[in-house]
């Protein structure tokens, strides 16, 4: 019995050390872990700090700085900086590009000043061109204005032949085709069909068209307010503007039309002075 009494007795002592050892080694682990938890959270608010205080310089080194004014790369350009103090970059190399460039520039301007002269040279020849036409001009006007003839100069037959009609302005002739009597501005100069018509005198054809009571005609100017007109043509041969020569061809007498046909072949030959019929027999040599 004493010796349960003594036996329970360290028993229940080794059960209550035991006890407060377990109850120290919680309280001790609880403690560790408000102690870690503690740290940790510092650690936690010092490192978001870092980061907080970090993120404006890694923006600022992953984004290029520009210069505001200018809109040049500043990196760029500290870059170019350091390659020329390293000397692995020379500014004869800038210097090289920009005479490049000039004489880029240089050969451009030349190109341009060159089409410039070309146009200029093609100006002065399109002048040229036209100052021929317009002297060319101004002759063929001269050649129909101032032909030259001159009350006077003897005019050569356009055909041989007996006058069938006389001029005559001053009182009426007889028409033996149309049957009655009118004025005649012109003569009309009897001649075979085919028979050649040369120019009286010198001109410049005007007019050449067909007329159904004269047939083909031709129109010249003779200078000096003078014209002559020949009438009953065919086969002409001449154009408005030619300049035709005293005696030269002009056509051939042709069948007279039915307004002349009891008339019969012949040359309708009228002068004009300032656009009045003139008598061709005061002229005709």
């Amino acid at each position: 019995m004493n010796i349960f009494k003594k036996n329970g007795f360290y028993v229940m002592a080794l059960v209550l050390v035991a006890g407060i050892l377990a109850v120290s080694g919680i309280a001790g682990y609880v403690s560790g872990q408000k102690e870690r938890g503690a740290e940790n959270a510092v650690d936690f608010k010092d490192d978001g700090a870092g980061t907080a205080l970090n993120a404006p310089a890694s923006a600022e080194t992953d984004t290029p700085i520009v210069d505001e004014m200018t809109g040049y790369n500043a990196d760029l350009v500290q870059k170019i900086l350091s390659m020329i103090e390293n000397g692995s970059l020379a500014l004869e190399d800038f210097e090289d590009e920009g005479s490049m460039n000039g004489q880029s520039g240089q050969n451009v301007s030349q190109e341009a000043s060159a089409e410039m002269a070309d146009d200029a040279a093609g100006t002065e020849a399109d002048a040229a061109v036209n100052a021929e036409l317009d002297e060319s001009d101004a002759e063929m006007a001269g050649s129909v204005i101032n032909a030259g003839y001159q009350s006077g100069d003897p005019m050569t037959w356009p055909v041989r032949g007996e006058i069938v009609m006389d001029y005559s302005m001053d009182a009426t002739t007889w028409y033996p085709t149309l049957q009655e009597y009118k004025c005649n501005p012109s003569i009309l100069i009897q001649s075979e069909e085919g028979t050649d018509v040369a120019a009286a005198f010198e001109g410049t054809v005007t007019d050449v068209y067909n007329d159904v009571r004269l047939g083909n005609v031709v129109e010249m100017s003779l200078g000096n307010g003078y014209e002559a007109s020949y009438g009953q043509l065919e086969n002409v041969d001449v154009a408005v503007g030619d300049t035709i020569s005293q005696g030269e061809v002009i056509g051939e007498v042709s069948q007279p039309t039915r307004y002349y046909s009891v008339e019969g072949s012949h040359l309708n030959f009228m002068l004009t002075q300032d656009g009045n019929p003139v008598d061709p027999l005061d002229y005709l040599d």
